[in-house]
């Protein structure tokens, strides 16, 4: 399965705070792309707006219980018929980072 990445996904990853969580974040995608790990199906949220395309990954370098970033990637054209892995963004859990980079990079609203 061929990887791309939205518009954005690049800056989300240079604001990533060293080297060891850029690092692990595209070791995710290329987990997924394997399929050796599935995140979990996001849905649409007040908070966040519409994310109903899209998976999550926690993960971090550190090992924490709480992971503190997270990794948004889709299947296009869907999950069905899937002829790509496409990140979306990549950032904080904090302040709902992730998703909020995610709504910019896919030029959504928030609901």
């Amino acid at each position: 399965m061929k990887l791309t990445a939205r518009p954005g996904f690049q800056q989300d990853i240079d604001a990533l705070p060293d080297f060891r969580t850029r690092k692990m974040a595209l070791d995710m995608l290329v987990l997924v792309r394997e399929g050796k790990v599935r995140g979990e199906k996001l849905d649409a949220r007040v908070a966040t707006g519409n994310l109903g395309d899209c998976y999550k990954l926690y993960f971090d370098p550190d090992g924490s219980d709480k992971p503190r970033f997270r990794l948004v990637y889709r299947y296009t054209p869907d999950e069905i018929t899937a002829v790509a892995l496409e990140a979306v963004a990549v950032g904080r859990r904090a302040n709902l980072d992730a998703y909020q980079r995610a709504i910019a990079n896919l030029g959504r609203q928030t609901n």
